[in-house]
């Protein structure tokens, strides 16, 4: 079973604020989940000018606790003991590629925790928009 959302949102800034406030974002002092943001991997496509960046971002488990015994109680019962979501911080894989020439920026992003039995990524595209006066 799958579940998709989309949602488009028109931001009324211009194209390079919104990508600085993007890659930018975590962590914050208004967000305490995200502990911390390491980039992995950064290059530019000298041919297209594009730049890739790799980062993992590691949040803190945000579960309730009465989720996480009832989910091992479950699966206790089910003959097999596992503490699937009994883990102190969850990992997130984030892929975006920015082209300043054309003025988009894609991300992809996904949960690294978890992948055994479940999974979640986001898609998101930025770009400029004629709906945009700025």
């Amino acid at each position: 079973m799958g579940v998709s959302v989309d949602v488009h949102q028109v931001y009324k800034y211009p194209f390079e604020q919104v990508v600085s406030s993007f890659l930018r974002k975590y962590p914050n002092p208004m967000d305490k989940n995200v502990i911390s943001v390491k980039i992995m991997e950064e290059k530019r496509d000298e041919s297209t000018g594009v730049i890739y960046r790799k980062r993992i971002a590691i949040c803190q488990n945000v579960v309730p606790e009465i989720l996480r015994k009832s989910l091992s109680t479950l699966v206790i019962l089910c003959w097999k003991k596992v503490s699937i979501l009994k883990v102190p911080n969850i990992q997130l894989e984030e892929e975006s590629w920015l082209n300043p020439r054309e003025r988009n920026m894609a991300i992809r992003s996904h949960c690294l925790t978890w992948t055994q039995y479940a999974s979640m990524k986001e898609e998101s595209v930025f770009r400029e928009s004629m709906e945009n006066p700025n």
